[in-house]
């Protein structure tokens, strides 16, 4: 096992943070044990400017992201490798439908996170990832965008399920199989582009950068969104607060949750030990 694998790729959210959502010390000193040249890759749902503090914790600013769930792969030096975003005729229908609901609708567009106004939602969030939204007025927030010509990476919505499973009907009904939609909670609903995933980033990243394969990465995660990485890589660790759907494709299901420092004690008992 230590000899096969050569790459490390976490999820952030409920795999690598503890219950402050931080590093904790055990986890960045298992990773630091780690050889130099040992490629330690975050793939996770979030935005790149929520990505980069934890990398400086993990001291591996020098290494590639994944973020928005394979949405967007973005090298050391910020240069895009891997780009798909979701067409703004797509939020226009997103927008249309909010009008007779109440619920946050917030894009992110390479690194930037807008929404309309600092909510119960926002301030979550803001807590969660630490990072700062720009305010856009929701009427103004496509024309802002093609001003600057760009698309979502994400469209994330925050709101009542009921309200929100109407959303889910809307979109299917009129854009079909555009966008993926992904239900972490459910107040939460995560929009991506159709047809990419953690896995296919990484397979891609790491083929094209490191000249490595999937059966020479361990990875860890916890949620739907970790399925296929799992699955795919040459060791896949669930976490003990997992998904039963990542526990059932997983090659080892830890003992411990992200709070008990699961990352870091498989790392120790597999690789390091």
């Amino acid at each position: 096992m230590k000899d096969q694998i050569k790459l490390l790729c976490c999820d952030i959210d409920g795999t690598l943070l503890n219950a402050k959502r931080d590093i904790a010390p055990e986890t960045a000193d298992a990773i630091n044990k780690l050889p130099a040249d040992f490629p330690v890759i975050l793939a996770s749902s979030r935005m790149p400017s929520a990505m980069y503090y934890l990398q400086e914790k993990l001291n591996r600013i020098d290494s590639p992201i994944i973020s928005y769930n394979g949405g967007l792969v973005l090298d050391t030096d910020g240069t895009k490798l891997r780009s798909n975003t979701v067409s703004l005729d797509f939020l226009a229908t997103v927008i249309e439908h909010q009008i007779k609901y109440d619920y946050n609708i917030s894009t992110y567009c390479t690194d930037t996170w807008r929404t309309a106004h600092v909510d119960y939602w926002t301030l979550r969030e803001i807590r969660s990832t630490r990072v700062e939204p720009v305010l856009t007025p929701i009427n103004e927030h496509i024309a802002i965008l093609k001003e600057i010509d760009e698309q979502p990476h994400k469209i994330m919505c925050m709101g009542s399920p009921r309200a929100l499973d109407s959303l889910i009907d809307v979109l299917q009904n009129k854009h079909g199989d555009e966008a993926h939609f992904y239900r972490s909670k459910d107040v939460y609903v995560e929009i991506t582009p159709k047809n990419i995933d953690k896995s296919t980033a990484l397979n891609e990243l790491i083929e094209n950068k490191y000249k490595l394969t999937l059966d020479q990465v361990i990875a860890f995660g916890d949620n739907f969104n970790d399925t296929t990485m799992i699955k795919t890589v040459g060791f896949g660790v669930a976490v003990a607060n997992a998904t039963q759907e990542v526990k059932d494709v997983a090659d080892y299901v830890s003992a411990f949750t992200n709070k008990e420092h699961a990352v870091a004690k498989t790392l120790e008992e597999f690789i390091l030990n």
